[in-house]
């Protein structure tokens, strides 16, 4: 059996570090400051395409300079990122119980890293996959379809954990089971939009819904 987790929203609770770090890069940039409601679209898609939005240029230096601005601060408050309650007992049950775990973020690879090792998380993955420094893999189908090849997965045990519809409709498009999520950052309507076959309302019970979607052993 096999769990794909997304990272921010589902895991740990970023948003408030990657709105202030948006907001910081948007000053810098000469863009005015937004509220966390307005931003929190924004958290899902990749940083590079974020930022082109923002930006509203396609010239791909500019897009990047923003990205590295961003990426700094967000490197300097990245302690400040909570895990999720309940996450630990559940990682901890599933790891138990024969699973193999996955992140599947479109947050830059590195940073996924120092972020599960900040918050204590990284034991219980066999591997992190997120995108790379130029944006490619920054996309949930291509993420996807990159870590399903790299291991090998058969996707008829392997299930997709997130917040968002962009969670939901990659893990829909690669024919895993989707679970969305109720404590992330998305909303009930727009996961079940997105494809999900399940929505949970806390990480206790991931477990028993894992295992009535996919009739494991997990």
């Amino acid at each position: 059996m096999n769990v794909l987790w997304d990272l921010d929203g589902t895991l740990v609770d970023s948003m408030p570090v990657i709105t202030r770090s948006m907001n910081r890069t948007r000053e810098a940039f000469g863009l005015a400051v937004l509220p966390e409601a307005d931003l929190r679209p924004f958290i899902g898609p990749s940083i590079h395409s974020t930022f082109a939005q923002f930006l509203a240029t396609d010239d791909s230096d500019r897009v990047e300079a923003a990205v590295e601005h961003y990426r700094a601060c967000y490197d300097e408050l990245i302690g400040e990122s909570p895990v999720f309650p309940g996450i630990v007992e559940t990682l901890e049950a599933l790891s138990q119980a024969g699973c193999q775990q996955f992140v599947a973020t479109a947050k830059y690879r590195k940073v996924a890293h120092r972020l599960l090792d900040v918050t204590g998380l990284s034991r219980w993955f066999t591997e992190v996959y997120g995108s790379e420094a130029d944006g490619s893999l920054g996309h949930k189908p291509e993420l996807l379809a990159h870590l399903l090849q790299e291991e090998s997965l058969r996707r008829a045990e392997t299930v997709m954990i997130g917040d968002t519809r962009y969670d939901m409709e990659a893990a829909r498009h690669h024919d895993l089971t989707a679970i969305g999520v109720a404590w992330g950052y998305g909303q009930n309507e727009e996961l079940l939009a997105g494809g999900a076959h399940s929505l949970v309302e806390t990480p206790e019970a991931l477990v028993a819904t894992i295992r009535a979607n996919l009739a494991c052993a997990c």
